[in-house]
């Protein structure tokens, strides 16, 4: 990979957000990226899907997404936290 291509219009950089409740802690992802990430086949229901987003479950799938998508697919990524009261209830009012 070129330099151009690792930094022309942030086609390396993704953003998501990390959600956050009194016990745990899920990051919201696009499937698409998932699923690019090359780890799609090894989530289990512990990360729930809604809406075309997967919330990756922190103690297994996050850290395992987090280290595909920077080391392997050599992406830059930011984390944006949200920190809600229930995580079942923020999905249900999505």
């Amino acid at each position: 990979m070129t330099l151009t291509q690792r930094y022309s219009n942030d086609t390396m950089v993704r953003e998501y957000d990390r959600i956050y409740d009194p016990g745990h802690s899920w990051l919201e992802v696009p499937i698409k990226d998932v699923r690019d990430s090359g780890i799609y086949d090894k989530i289990t229901a512990y990360s729930p899907i809604k809406g075309g987003m997967m919330y990756l479950e922190e103690d297994c799938y996050l850290y395992t997404f987090y280290q595909a998508m920077t080391k392997l697919k050599g992406y830059t990524i930011n984390i944006n936290n949200i920190n809600v009261d229930d995580f079942d209830e923020y999905l249900q009012n999505l």
